[in-house]
Parts: C-alpha cells; sequence; structure tokens
C-alpha cells in the first residue's frame, strides 16, 4: 500500500509537517480533522493556540485578540449572533469576502474565522490608528 493509499500523498506530507510544526497531540488531531474535513471539539486551550498563531500572522497583541474571542464567542467556534455573525471571532457573512473566502460556509472552520477575525481586526487599526476605535469598528460595523 503506498502513501497514496493510505491518506492521500500530499495531505500525509501536510500531516507530517504539521507534525513538526507542533509538539501538541492534539493540535495534530485538530488540524488532522479540519483538513479531512471532520468535526471534532476543540478544547479552550487548543483554541486559544490558535488565537495566539492568529493575532502572531497579523502583528496583533495576544492578549487584545483572545480578549475579543471571548467578549465576541466566549470561545464557542458555534457561536451565532442574533445579526447572523458566525463562529469564535463572530465574523459576518459578507465579510468571508473580504478576507479571501469563497463563500461563509468557510467561516465555521474556527482556525478560518479568527485568521479572518484577526484580518479584520489588523485592517481596522491600520485603518484608524487607535485600538478603541478599532475594536468598535470591529463590533459594531462599519458606518
Amino acid at each position: 500500500m503506498s502513501n497514496e493509499d493510505s491518506c492521500g500523498g500530499w495531505l500525509c506530507a501536510a500531516l507530517v509537517l504539521l507534525a513538526c510544526y507542533t509538539s501538541l497531540p492534539e493540535t495534530l488531531v485538530y488540524h488532522q480533522a479540519r483538513l479531512l474535513k471532520r468535526p471534532i471539539e476543540a478544547s479552550r486551550g487548543l483554541l486559544e493556540a490558535e488565537v495566539e498563531r492568529a493575532a502572531d500572522a497579523y502583528g496583533l497583541s495576544r492578549k487584545v485578540l483572545k480578549a475579543l474571542v471571548r467578549v465576541e464567542s466566549a470561545y464557542n467556534p458555534k457561536a451565532v449572533s442574533r445579526v447572523g455573525a458566525r463562529g469564535i471571532a463572530q465574523i459576518m457573512p459578507f465579510n468571508a469576502r473580504r478576507c479571501g473566502l469563497p463563500d461563509a460556509d468557510h467561516l465555521w472552520d474556527a482556525t478560518i474565522n479568527l485568521r479572518c477575525g484577526a484580518q479584520i481586526l489588523r485592517e481596522e487599526l491600520d485603518q484608524h490608528g487607535d485600538l478603541r476605535r478599532a475594536l468598535t469598528v470591529y463590533n459594531c460595523g462599519r458606518v
């Protein structure tokens, strides 16, 4: 049986690289489930690690992004607001394209949702130059 037969060749390579990227078995299981599009419940610790990676990727304070996620969804990747914001970072479906996503269904992936939220906060911070204003616009939308 070849590697390609056992798990898709490129997928195995991606999982090996991911295993090298992190030493946490829980993280490997989480990302393997994401790649295979299988449902998995992520722990708070795992989600906090994803928040840290998103913050680092967009040059944001980890504390600020963690606080935003805590306020927006209480770290619930399945959260839906009364106005339709989705996921752990509470992204409105119309913002999916802003984040380069083909459709809003991708917002249910916690990692994608966090990165989209971090991107939006970074854009608002760059535009307004003030964290309070950026957080206000993030929460309320552009006026």
